[in-house]
């Protein structure tokens, strides 16, 4: 077989493993010599992949057909970036890297809280994950936490190497007051370990004070119905001022940022948080939960309990405009591609 790479990602079509994949479909497009496999609910760069495309429906019979399938497709010299959190199913050879951002895979967290199907999901994963890692050859997190969880619950040694693509400032946009549309901003999806409820407890806190500042929210009310008719409730009850700006593209998310004072984030529970690097290297103000995985990433304005109305409303109220600033070292999509993909040697064929 010709092709000595392969991208493997056929669970990978939403939130933060979406954000982190489509740069590097664009660093990789022009490689005839990548087989890639993706979810058929994946938007593909503009202009196409030159490589070999494999697309995955996100059904049971689709998936478990491909992971067979695929042991045809891999040779013994092959490099697999693995970008979904899991190494195949059935293919044991090739040189097999995985990339793990999917906290709840690795942490002994309950999933009470969740759907029944997406419990069930976890479970699979978690099994998934754990019996087919002996057959991979190396693992890599962005954050020193993840890193601590899947040494401590795979036996695995992995790699810390944070990468993602940052906003860079505009002199115009954001420095300027008059252009500020919201007071705080949470670019966040609706899982329940993001504590939206929590937050806008906060928000009722702050509205018994006589106090309203503005917050926007990026939920999808399809996905997350529920949810967001529960926070429409609470806004009409409580004269809060909140705006649902639904789910958003990347140069949305960033638009929405530069009108943005400062922004807030109460999730309890992730692998990475993009959204907190993306507003600290605008110098925004950041505003989070007291927890582990935001000291992996940046130092914040200030933090609050977020298990307490009260404390999420004090520190709105005493917030600073002093910005966060990033304090891990975090790599191009072109370095994360060259210690896990060796794409140098790629480029050498083009």
């Amino acid at each position: 077989m010709s092709c000595k790479r392969l991208l493997y990602a056929p669970n990978v079509h939403q939130g933060g493993g979406k954000s982190l994949l489509l740069p590097i479909l664009e660093e990789l497009k022009g490689m005839k010599d990548v087989i890639f496999v993706l979810d058929t609910r994946m938007v593909l760069p503009e202009q196409g992949l030159a490589g070999e495309v494999y697309r995955v429906k996100p059904t049971v019979f689709s998936r478990l057909w491909f992971e067979w399938h695929l042991k045809s497709l891999i040779s013994s010299e092959m490099i697999l970036l693995c970008m979904g959190n899991l190494p195949p199913l059935f293919a044991h050879q090739g040189k097999q890297r995985v990339f793990v951002q999917n906290r709840y895979l690795i942490d002994k967290v309950a999933l009470s809280s969740l759907s029944m199907s997406v419990r069930i999901r976890l479970v699979v994963e978690r099994w998934w994950l754990r019996s087919r890692s002996k057959y991979a050859e190396s693992f890599f997190v962005q954050t020193a936490t993840m890193k601590s969880l899947l040494d401590k619950q795979l036996g695995r040694c992995a790699s810390v190497l944070p990468f993602a693509v940052l906003p860079i400032k505009e002199d115009s946009v954001y420095k300027e007051e008059r252009h500020k549309v919201y007071d705080f901003v949470y670019v966040a999806s609706g899982e329940p370990h993001k504590q939206h409820r929590a937050l806008i407890a906060g928000w009722v806190e702050l509205a018994k004070q006589n106090l309203f500042p503005s917050l926007c929210l990026t939920l999808d009310a399809q996905r997350f119905p529920e949810l967001c008719a529960w926070i429409q409730k609470m806004k009409e009850s409580h004269d809060l001022y909140i705006d649902i700006k639904g789910e958003l593209t990347h140069q949305d998310i960033y638009k929405l940022y530069n009108v943005s004072k400062a922004m807030i984030y109460p999730s309890t529970f992730e692998s990475f948080g993009v959204p907190l690097l993306e507003a600290a290297a605008l110098s925004m103000p950041i505003v989070t939960a007291d927890i582990d995985y935001v000291y992996d990433v940046i130092k914040p304005t200030a933090t609050f309990d977020v298990g307490s109305p009260e404390s999420i409303a004090n520190a709105v109220k005493n917030m600073t405009a002093r910005p966060a600033n990033i304090i891990s070292n975090i790599s191009t999509v072109e370095d994360f591609l060259e210690k896990t993909f060796d794409i140098s040697s790629l480029r050498k064929i083009l």
